[in-house]
């Protein structure tokens, strides 16, 4: 039971930690080179899964508390000074320790 906890807040990490770049392709004011760059695409490829995962392998009201965690660390995450290379890396990171806590690997 604690590896699942521990699994699930994970996903909200890797939602949290993508969502500054994701965000950025529903915004018309972003710069054309963000919009094709690979780590837009890898942010945007990371936070799809998790909240796919989140709200697929649990029910409605676990995906959401999931999701609201994830975009609440993202809204912490955005105060600080984190580079968009360190957010990817950890995102990713987050996403991978789900996988293997979960057994998805």
């Amino acid at each position: 039971m604690p590896t699942d906890l521990i699994a699930t807040l994970f996903l909200s990490l890797a939602i949290g930690f993508s969502w500054h770049r994701f965000r950025q392709i529903f915004s018309p004011a972003t710069n054309q080179t963000i919009l094709l760059s690979p780590a837009t695409t890898l942010a945007s490829a990371i936070n799809l899964s998790a909240m796919a995962v989140a709200f697929g392998s649990n029910t409605a009201g676990i995906g959401g508390t999931i999701v609201a965690l994830g975009l609440a660390l993202a809204m912490t995450v955005d105060r600080l000074s984190f580079g968009s290379r360190l957010r990817l890396t950890l995102a990713t990171a987050s996403l991978l320790a789900y996988a293997g806590l979960s057994g998805s690997l």
